[in-house]
């Protein structure tokens, strides 16, 4: 390799400028203006010079993903004798610092770049090189040289190294994020259960009154809803533990050494306590994204049961004198700036929105992961994106809702009673005993003379108002 051609991969140490060489001839091509004193170098320069393009940046969750495989990377090739003491050491120095919080601002870069995402790649091993420079120039006697690519990006590859911060950052925002969302919110369902385990309500089908059926029921079903779509994400998660490093370049493994997956995910494994392990094919999980595929469309079913929850708790609450108003939601706030006292189910509809955004998110990831052309997908940045951004939106919303109108559910006992009394459907459960001819008279009667079935069943001189009542109270609980 020319000179020329190894200056192509470095970093300005902290200089103004840079030069920044064509691949293809070594040729200097430009040179790189760099804003005073950044950690970055002369290739994230370059990417917030030719993408300014939106203000969506990769989260933190993601970049300490990256620092993570930087950190893991760093301690097995010291162990497989590639990387030295005192690099290594500066390396982890360098990781640390960044993992705690400080210099996050040194990570600019935008969404909408390289498809690879090489250029966040490359931001963050620039950050580490010059962190880790700096902590060496102060405990070393002699310079030593720390390169972004030779050291910190040593027996790695964007090919790998992206993918895998990729499942990293989604199992661990899962982990620590969404299934915590997810329990509380059950949680909170389980109690309203409890609460009203025995209080029935009219039932309804086709928005229509149907047989009768007790609250309780209701939020067991939705609590059964949210335990398949759990289930379905715990599914794919299987997937998402799968990491794509040690494939270096295109899934080859070219220029790291035997078992380095294995070895790296013993690393993230105790960081995480998640079971990382190294993919069964590299050149699918460089190629590929079917895992973020699959996690995706468990999210899109977490936000279609939620968007029944919201809608049904809405309708349910909707009135308060001319709809069905047997539930009622908490007033949080005032629901208009013109109709005095007017209260909407703002949580509701806060939650539902969200849906909708995941569903837009999953469809957006379905389409770029179908797109893994040849030897890379080269829509990893719009991916995890996407996923991230459905991760925290669900968890936030499903703690909102739990908190601001689970929490404060209470049933109008009033307005189910006088609901119940006038559900002819509730006929049904007398129909064996009855018959299936006398049942329908008494529907009948009541449709035609606007009566409770009680009431058309006195009328018809079968029963009083009192022992129908009771009659049918008892099958009901039967």
């Amino acid at each position: 390799m020319t000179d020329k051609n190894k200056n192509s991969n470095e970093r300005c140490e902290n200089n103004s400028s840079a030069h920044f060489y064509d691949s293809n001839t070594g040729d200097s091509v430009a040179e790189v203006a760099i804003p005073d004193a950044p950690l970055w170098g002369s290739q994230t320069q370059l990417s917030l010079d030719h993408f300014k393009i939106g203000r969506q940046r990769f989260r933190p969750c993601f970049i300490a993903a990256l620092l993570q495989i930087k950190r893991a990377c760093a301690q097995v090739n010291k162990a497989e004798r590639l990387l030295d003491d005192q690099r290594c050491g500066a390396i982890l120095f360098a990781c640390d610092e960044l993992l705690s919080g400080k210099q996050w601002q040194h990570f600019p870069l935008h969404i909408w770049q390289t498809g690879s995402g090489t250029q966040t790649n490359m931001n963050v091993n620039e950050v580490v090189s010059s962190l880790a420079k700096t902590y060496l120039d102060k405990n070393s006697q002699k310079p030593i040289n720390i390169h972004p690519n030779d050291h910190v990006n040593m027996s790695q590859s964007t090919n790998d190294v992206f993918p895998s911060a990729m499942h990293i950052a989604v199992a661990a925002l899962t982990d620590q994020q969404l299934f915590p969302a997810i329990k509380q919110l059950d949680a909170e369902l389980a109690e309203k259960q409890q609460l009203f385990e025995a209080h029935y309500c009219v039932g309804r089908t086709h928005l229509m009154d149907a047989l009768p059926l007790t609250v309780g029921a209701i939020l067991s079903a939705f609590r059964a809803q949210l335990a398949a779509a759990e289930a379905a994400l715990i599914d794919s998660l299987v997937g998402v533990y799968q990491l794509a490093i040690g494939g270096t370049a295109v899934g080859s493994g070219r220029n790291a050494p035997a078992e380095f997956a294995q070895k790296v995910c013993k690393h993230l494994i105790l960081h995480y306590g998640l079971p990382f392990a190294g993919h069964h094919n590299l050149f699918a999980a460089v190629s590929g994204e079917d895992a973020m595929l699959r996690y995706s469309a468990s999210l899109k079913q977490l936000a279609s049961v939620l968007f029944k929850i919201a809608n049904d708790f809405r309708l349910l609450g909707s009135g308060p004198r001319c709809g069905i108003n047997e539930w009622l939601l908490p007033a949080n706030e005032a629901g208009s700036s013109i109709m005095p006292g007017k209260v909407n189910p703002t949580q509701c509809e806060a939650l539902s929105m969200v849906c909708l955004q995941v569903f837009g998110n999953d469809l957006t990831v379905s389409i770029a992961a179908s797109q893994g052309q040849l030897q890379l997908n080269v829509y990893r940045p719009v991916i995890i994106h996407n996923v991230l951004e459905s991760i925290e939106l669900l968890s936030d919303a499903m703690t909102s809702f739990g908190e601001h109108c689970v929490n404060g559910l209470a049933l109008n006992e009033t307005q189910i009673k006088n609901n119940m009394a006038r559900n002819l459907s509730a006929i049904t459960v007398l129909a064996p005993q009855l018959g299936y001819d006398i049942a329908a008279k008494i529907v009948h009667q009541a449709v035609h003379m606007n009566l409770s079935l009680g009431e058309a069943a006195e009328h018809l001189g079968l029963y009083s108002r009192a022992e129908f009542d009771v009659l049918l109270q008892e099958q009901l609980e039967d």
